[in-house]
């Protein structure tokens, strides 16, 4: 699948759209409608995880942390 129909992630939607590290890696969530975006395809998950990093989009350390800076 093409990650430009993703772009939302990074541009129009940057900022409600987040990263999450956890144990393994990032979780990217919507701190507005608090949600987990779930990408089953891994390399994909990847590749969007990297846009947004790329992108600027905000980092942060725990889910709670996201979803309280609203």
């Amino acid at each position: 699948m093409c990650i430009e129909n993703f772009s939302y992630l990074w541009n129009e939607r940057r900022e409600d759209f987040v990263l999450v590290k956890t144990d393994l890696d990032y979780c990217i969530v919507d701190k507005r409608k608090q949600s987990v975006l779930l990408v089953e395809d891994e390399e994909l998950d990847q590749r969007l995880i990297s846009e947004m990093l790329k992108n600027g989009n905000k980092v942060y350390d725990d889910i709670n942390q996201a979803y309280a800076d609203v």
